[in-house]
């Protein structure tokens, strides 16, 4: 500890020395001399002899006043008591929080100066005691005074590292202190605004709330103007209390924009998906995962087109998450879902007041909230004709302006837009304009329906069954191979969704534990036997009738006394139900 005063106790040392006339050397804890006077001063940086009065007395924390040196009992083992040259001393340790941190002492080398020392051995016994006493708190005082430097760095060093603005303000408003990210936010020199109104940056309308005995506003949002940009903060306001008082204020701006990003960053994780998490294995599925990975890294224009139900967001957010944009914000956009007359604000928000009804803080838009990650333009065939010129612009442009503004807000989304509508007719037709369709159909990508897809439609359901079982509850363990079966030959005209939903409601409404074709039919009757064209009559009443046989097996089993039981209610012999049964058709 007394290293960290030892400029300071040479001039101590000096300066007793000016005003008494005696040599005066000083101790660290390791006993050490850092100061000395007089033909003592060449032994600084020297350690004290062994089993000297020093080391006695820096380990017992007592005093001694020594009136002959090497010839008293305190320094019968000193090593150095033959050379010893001094005539009497006197020495204090120097007490810091109950420990001997070092020794002071007064040392007289001149024989007609110990006389007056003897006589006066209590004042100058106490003038030493009060001596290590002044070095002690002047050592407590630069302890403290480095911790409150400690605590300051430490406390600057976290305010810098925060991720928001913060800035002081005295009972004045005038600018006390201000962080890095205030600094950078708005390109300002070191001390640019310090003493200044805080007016210069919070508007008017926000400092007039300000009261000296009221310094308290909770996340109001502010629009911020300077330097020629524009800022959007949620602003909160603390005051400062001390020693009963309030001596100004804390001021925290949490920038809006960055927070309506983090939002849609944190409910795009929560729906994630990869590649991976996109189940189908048929041959016409995997061709196309494999066409869309090989373009998920390349940052162009993707075009999905498809049935509805097909999966196409799916796609969407796999290729975002397999992107260099990952980290940055997805954003679905369904442009049918939309209404016309608030399409625009929607994609490019709008500024304070520039319609009636418009917030007061103005809005962002979704390519600004976005602007460096991923829009999913769904259903781009139903974006109206006004529309597709502005958003044209903002493709080729990189940049926007919100409703009601003047300055340009620069964006660079990757788009991927999705239909089930022909662009290229509607181009034709007037209907889409042909320069937008260019521009987006870059790499086309066809999704297949479900109907196409195979033995995924099973691959699907399996997935589904077990989804839906542990939302609800339940343990149904397969699909009947009556299902199976409707399951392949059904077209699905909803695709995906359409099984999805299927699933969902046979999951809670079968009472078995598997899923068979009444509960099926009872949810639609789109699965009864669809007429195909190319069957004869009996072909198609054979199937017709195997269905309604198959399905009574089901509900009431294969044993004799069940087939008792279908043959009386479908009111034919048991006979010709064991007939009908053994038929080969019937086993088709």
């Amino acid at each position: 500890m007394i290293e960290q005063i030892k400029n300071d106790l040479q001039d101590i040392a000096e300066t007793i020395k000016a005003v008494i006339d005696i040599d005066i050397t000083i101790m660290d804890r390791r006993l050490l001399r850092v100061a000395g006077t007089g033909r003592l001063k060449k032994k600084i940086g020297l350690s004290a002899p062994k089993n000297s009065v020093f080391e006695k007395c820096l380990k017992s924390g007592k005093s001694y006043f020594i009136e002959n040196p090497g010839g008293c009992t305190e320094c019968i083992i000193c090593e150095t008591k033959t050379q010893c040259d001094e005539k009497a001393e006197v020495c204090f340790p120097i007490i810091i929080d109950g420990r001997a941190e070092g020794i002071i002492a007064m040392i007289i080398f001149d024989e007609d100066k110990k006389e007056m020392f003897l006589k006066k051995r209590d004042s100058y016994k106490n003038f030493d005691r009060r001596m290590g006493e002044l070095i002690s708190f002047r050592i407590k005082e630069k302890n403290m005074h480095h911790k409150l430097e400690y605590k300051s760095t430490e406390l600057l060093t976290i305010i810098d590292s925060v991720n928001e603005g913060i800035i002081t303000i005295d009972s004045n408003n005038r600018i006390l202190n201000l962080n890095r990210y205030i600094k950078e936010k708005f390109k300002l020199k070191e001390t640019y605004l310090i003493n200044k109104d805080v007016s210069r940056i919070i508007p008017e309308k926000i400092v007039n709330k300000f009261q000296p005995n009221n310094y308290y506003i909770e996340e109001e949002t502010v629009t911020v103007d300077f330097n020629k940009s524009r800022f959007n903060f949620l602003l909160s306001v603390r005051p400062i209390n001390f020693d009963k008082g309030i001596y100004g204020a804390v001021i925290t701006f949490k920038d809006f924009n960055k927070l309506q990003q983090s939002v849609f960053k944190m409910d795009g994780k929560n729906s994630m998906f990869r590649f991976k998490d996109i189940i189908g294995s048929s041959d016409v599925f995997v061709q196309v995962k494999d066409q869309v990975k090989q373009v998920a890294k390349k940052d162009m224009p993707v075009l999905l087109l498809g049935e509805s139900g097909t999966g196409k967001e799916l796609f969407a957010r796999a290729i975002h998450y397999e992107s260099y944009r990952k980290n940055e914000v997805f954003m679905p956009i369904n442009c049918g879902a939309i209404p016309e007359t608030l399409m625009e604000s929607e994609l490019f928000g709008y500024e304070k007041g520039a319609f009636t009804g418009a917030s007061n803080s103005g809005k962002m838009g979704k390519f600004e909230i976005a602007k460096d990650g991923t829009i999913f333009l769904d259903e781009i065939g139903d974006l109206p004709l006004h529309m597709q010129v502005k958003l044209l612009r903002a493709l080729e442009e990189k940049e926007i302006v919100r409703i009601g503004g003047i300055s340009t807000i620069k964006v660079n989304p990757r788009i991927i837009a999705a239909t089930n509508k022909d662009l290229y007719g509607m181009v034709e037709k007037g209907q889409f304009r042909e320069d937008l369709f260019y521009r987006l159909n870059v790499i086309p990508i066809r999704i297949p329906a479900l109907r196409q897809r195979g033995n995924d439609i099973l691959e699907l359901s399996q997935y589904f069954l077990d989804r839906y079982n542990n939302i609800y509850d339940k343990n149904i363990r397969d699909f009947s191979e009556k299902v199976k079966e409707m399951f392949l030959e059904y077209s699905w005209p909803g695709n995906v969704r359409e099984l999805q939903n299927l699933i969902e409601y046979a999951i809670n409404f079968e009472k078995g534990s598997i899923i068979t074709s009444e509960t099926i039919r009872r949810r639609t009757g789109k699965f009864n036997d669809r007429v195909v064209e190319n069957e004869s009559l009996r072909d198609m009443v054979l199937k017709y009738e195997r269905g309604i046989i198959n399905s009574f097996i089901e509900k009431y089993g294969s044993d004799t006394d069940s087939k008792k039981l279908i043959a009386k209610k479908l009111k034919i012999s048991t006979a010709t139900l064991y007939r009908k049964i053994g038929d080969e058709k019937y086993q088709k």
